[in-house]
């Protein structure tokens, strides 16, 4: 066997070398490898609260039970309405003003509810906004307006006639406020034609509370 490794000793060092490095393969495959550093996450945003939900007229027009924050934004309060019809009269229940058989010639509701902030911080201010579609026609007459009352505070949203889609803000910083209480009247008419809102929201900014 000696004289056979000294007739191939190329060989020899080759069969040496591959040995030695398999054996530190294997000892590094043994080593553990280190745990990933993860980043910190970020802490969730602050998010308010809406409760004691009403409305002024049930089962028509503003609906106090279907309202709820928005998933997307939980700082937004999505107001619901009334579908269908009565029953019994077999009326419209959405929130339409209408000259049209089975219809409301007026409409008007409100609904009210109160606003928190989580702990730490105040609401800043708040928006209320709506949209909806009205009759256009030369000679259709319709009407509507819309006001509020936040944290006792009286305001106008405003009035329309062919468009009761506005927006409204009201800023509320210099108050520090953690709680507002919140109530919002929209009203319709229509002699001809017809006006009616298909959608509001209303939408709270928050801001910390410091020193």
């Amino acid at each position: 066997m000696w004289r056979n490794l000294q007739k191939h000793p190329v060989e020899v060092a080759v069969l040496l070398l591959g040995s030695a490095c398999a054996g530190q393969a294997e000892v590094a495959a043994q080593v553990p490898s280190e745990p990933a550093i993860q980043a910190p996450s970020a802490p969730p945003a602050p998010t308010a609260r809406f409760v004691a939900i009403s409305d002024a007229v049930p089962l028509t027009w503003f609906d106090a039970h279907t309202s709820a924050p928005d998933p997307l934004d939980p700082n937004s309060l999505v107001i619901g309405f009334d579908t269908g019809s009565d029953p019994t009269t077999f009326i419209a229940r959405d929130f339409r003003a209408s000259a049209l058989p089975f219809s409301h010639r007026a409409a008007m509701d409100t609904i009210s509810f109160t606003t928190e902030a989580p702990a730490g911080y105040f609401i800043s201010k708040v928006t209320y906004t709506q949209r909806g579609t009205a009759a256009t026609g030369r000679t259709d007459v319709s009407a509507g307006g819309a006001t509020w009352v936040v944290a006792g505070i009286p305001g106008t949203l405003g009035v329309f006639s062919d468009d009761p889609s506005l927006s409204g803000t009201l800023d509320l910083t210099s108050l520090r406020l953690t709680s507002v209480p919140v109530s919002i009247t929209v009203s319709l008419f229509a002699s001809t034609g017809s006006i009616a809102v298909a959608g509001a929201g209303f939408h709270v900014e928050l801001l910390p509370l410091t020193p």
